[in-house]
């Protein structure tokens, strides 16, 4: 009976916590919304948004049932602080070079949260994500609160002698 009692209270804390720590962020969304038509007009003209201290490209596919298909399309985009800060970026299928969506959110170590949209209907999502990176290389998991589970990996580059506002 006490097992079941503590057992009771752990699925409790947690799921109590993925409501507390997905409701917090939501408000710093809107923030990184505001700069994602910056960074998709900056990724034609190279010119990167102050906050940026790199960026990073690659490749993004489709992950059922734990089994990553063949990838789909590509991204590129923005970042500050591969680990705690914030990145937008823009992508599209294969054999297509205007942007169709874009992508935003926060790090927080292993967790990603943010936006996910479409640029010419304008729909929009939350997502979640999960994933890692070292000096070079990114891959990360995403999922939204309905459909499919995306991947997204490559590479990333920090900016020499940064000098920009965070």
């Amino acid at each position: 009976m006490k097992k079941l009692v503590i057992l009771t209270l752990i699925i409790c804390m947690v799921l109590s916590s993925i409501s507390a720590t997905t409701a917090v962020p939501i408000r710093n969304l809107s923030k990184i919304q505001d700069h994602i038509p910056q960074a998709v007009a900056t990724m034609d003209n190279e010119t990167p948004p102050d906050w940026a201290t790199g960026n990073f490209s690659g490749i993004w596919g489709l992950n059922i049932a734990g089994q990553p298909l063949p990838p789909a399309g590509w991204l590129a985009g923005y970042y500050s602080n591969m680990g705690i800060g914030r990145f937008v970026g823009v992508f599209a299928p294969f054999n297509t070079t205007n942007v169709t969506g874009y992508i935003g959110g926060i790090l927080l170590g292993p967790f990603m949260l943010g936006i996910v949209g479409n640029s010419t209907t304008g729909n929009k999502t939350y997502f979640v994500g999960l994933g890692g990176a070292n000096t070079t290389h990114f891959y990360w998991r995403i999922m939204g609160f309905v459909g499919p589970t995306f991947y997204m990996y490559g590479v990333y580059t920090k900016f020499e002698n940064v000098t920009r506002a965070h």
